[in-house]
């Protein structure tokens, strides 16, 4: 019997995404995860994609974030299977809701997705624990916004800015995943993937959209 070879299913695994129902392909990658346990196996990969978009487009992460975008909780008792799929590549697979605050799972699956390491132990779920993860940086396309809020924080992914907020693609955002503008007051840390070589994008300016206040 030939030996099991990973990266070739993962990689025919992508190639049949829309394919294949979408609750059923979370779980398989969550699946594959939790196998490797969820650690940058893809590290030098994720580092090599991320220096081909350097100055050309978005790093893997945030490509992977955009594919998401739209995808909300489902209302009443049932769970929004892919949310549920979050936590699991988060490390904390005891949340099987869609209801606990998952901007920090929802970042976790993007990162794990693009092969890199996430804050250990379940950590990723709590926002400000993306304070301390990776390395500090400028705002630039991809990096990793981490927000204060009463009660907590929140994290995602910077896109775009205007004078007084940065816009933010993001989990647990109205209760889905989309891009708004929060407030650079509120802003308590911006993080890069540590050896991960930076974005020169430029960092596009934006405007309209209603600025969260809380995104609990």
């Amino acid at each position: 019997m030939a030996d099991f070879n990973h990266g070739a299913f993962v990689a025919a695994l992508r190639n049949r995404r829309g394919v294949i129902p979408a609750d059923l392909y979370a779980d398989l990658m969550a699946a594959l995860d939790a196998g490797t346990g969820a650690q940058p196996v893809r590290l030098e990969v994720a580092r090599t994609e991320a220096a081909a978009a350097a100055g050309t487009g978005d790093p893997p992460w945030l490509t992977e974030a955009r594919r998401n975008m739209g995808l909300r909780e489902v209302p009443g008792p049932r769970h929004e299977g892919r949310i549920v799929a979050f936590f699991r590549s988060a490390l904390a697979g005891w949340f099987a809701d869609d209801e606990t605050p998952w901007c920090g799972a929802f970042a976790a699956y993007c990162m794990v997705r693009a092969g890199l390491p996430i804050p250990p132990k379940g950590e990723a779920v709590r926002a400000l624990a993306w304070a301390k993860w990776g390395v500090s940086t400028a705002p630039r396309v991809g990096a990793v916004a981490v927000f204060g809020r009463q009660g907590g924080g929140h994290v995602g992914f910077v896109v775009g800015e205007s004078a007084d907020n940065l816009y933010i693609l993001g989990g647990n955002q109205s209760n889905q995943v989309n891009i708004t503008p929060i407030a650079k007051t509120r802003l308590v840390a911006l993080r890069w993937p540590s050896g991960v070589p930076l974005s020169e994008t430029r960092l596009p300016p934006m405007r309209g959209g209603t600025v969260s206040r809380n995104e609990a």
